[in-house]
């Protein structure tokens, strides 16, 4: 079976999507009053003892750690976990594509 996981990456926090272990199958771009706020990435455990490198810029420091996949939220499903992204973008109190805000395919993954 299956497992899919969604990644963030805003202008302080990172993660790293690409990898041995993980297969980036779509990236959507969340834009706020025209601006990219964040990037998502849908993705594919193909391993699931890979760590995925988060790194965030704090007060002028880099903090990097190393987590397990199996910390972080799984859909058995693609279209679970695009549910889950349009939650997480509701959840920012605009929702996913308002007067505001949009939620936009940045690059299909063949």
């Amino acid at each position: 079976m299956s497992k899919y996981i969604v990644l963030t990456n805003k202008d302080t926090y990172q993660t790293t999507v690409k990898g041995e272990g993980l297969e980036p199958v779509e990236t959507y771009d969340f834009y706020f009053f025209d601006k990219v706020k964040a990037t998502y990435t849908i993705a594919k455990v193909t391993n699931d003892n890979v760590k995925i490198q988060l790194t965030e810029h704090y007060e002028g420091r880099e903090y990097v750690n190393q987590i397990r996949v199996k910390f972080f939220e799984t859909f058995d499903t693609v279209e679970a976990a695009r549910e889950e992204l349009n939650e997480l973008v509701a959840a920012s109190g605009s929702g996913p594509d308002s007067k505001y805000s949009k939620l936009v395919l940045a690059e299909p993954v063949s």
